[in-house]
C-alpha cells in the first residue's frame, strides 16, 4: 500500500523503515522536505505534508501531540484514505508526563471531527523502540486497535501483522479514551521506573 508517514520524529522515522522493509510504497510528509535535517540515510522519499497525505491510500500521523492538529490540516483533503491515530496527548505535569485530555474525549476523537479520514487508533500504546523490532520478539507484540469503520480496521490490522504486531480489536474509536491512558502505564515504566523500552505487552496463552 501507499503509506504516508508524517513526521520523521522518534515515531515515524522507526515506522517508515518498518513498513519499507514490509514491501509498502512509503513516503515521508515533513513541514520541508529540502531541509536536511530530515536526510538520515534511509532511503525514503521526503514530500511535503499535504504532497505525501494527498499521494498516500494510508496517511500515519506521527507528530507531537502540540502540532498534531495543525499537521492534520496540511494534510488537506483526507476523503477515501485511512489515517492511522498513533498520537497520545501528553503535557508536562508536576511529576513529568501526563495526559492532556481525560476520560471524555481523546486526541483520536478529536481528529475524527475534524477529517473526512477514517481514523484508526493504534500503535500508541507502546514506544517506538518496540515499532521498529516488532518481529523480533518470541512472541509477537499486541496493538490494539479501535475505530468506527471495520474495513479501515481491518486494513490497519494487517499492516500491523507486516510489521511483527498482533492486532487485536478494541471495538468502536470512542475506546481511544481508554487505549490513550493505557500508553501511560507503559510511559511510565519506561520513563519514572527504569523499564527496559524495548519491552512490550502480549498476550499469554491459557491452559488448554
Amino acid at each position: 500500500m501507499k503509506i504516508a508517514v508524517i513526521g520523521k520524529g522518534r515515531v515515524g522515522s522507526v515506522l517508515g523503515p518498518a513498513f519499507d522493509k514490509a514491501g509498502h510504497d512509503v513516503s515521508y510528509g515533513v513541514r520541508d522536505a529540502n531541509d536536511p535535517k530530515y536526510d538520515n540515510g534511509d532511503g525514503i522519499a521526503l514530500k511535503s505534508t499535504n504532497d505525501a497525505a494527498q499521494w498516500a491510500e494510508v496517511v500515519i500521523l506521527s507528530v507531537d501531540w502540540s502540532v498534531t492538529l495543525e499537521a492534520l490540516e496540511q494534510c488537506g483533503d483526507l476523503s477515501g484514505k485511512i489515517l492511522i491515530d498513533c498520537n497520545n496527548p501528553l503535557k508536562m505535569g508536576d511529576h513529568g508526563l501526563e495526559l492532556a485530555l481525560g476520560f471524555d474525549n481523546s486526541a483520536a476523537e478529536m481528529i475524527d471531527a475534524r477529517t473526512s479520514a477514517e481514523v484508526v487508533k493504534t500503535l500508541n500504546q507502546v514506544g517506538s523502540p518496540v515499532m521498529g523490532m516488532a518481529h523480533d520478539y518470541p512472541q509477537r507484540p499486541i496493538q490494539f486497535v479501535a475505530g468506527d469503520h471495520n474495513d479501515a480496521k481491518e486494513t490497519v490490522s494487517g499492516l500491523l501483522r507486516d510489521i511483527g504486531f498482533d492486532p487485536i480489536d478494541y471495538g468502536p474509536l470512542t475506546n481511544a479514551r481508554k487505549l490513550e491512558p493505557l500508553a501511560m502505564v507503559w510511559i511510565d515504566q519506561a520513563f519514572q521506573h527504569g523499564m527496559d523500552p524495548h519491552k512490550a505487552w502480549y498476550l499469554m496463552p491459557g491452559k488448554s
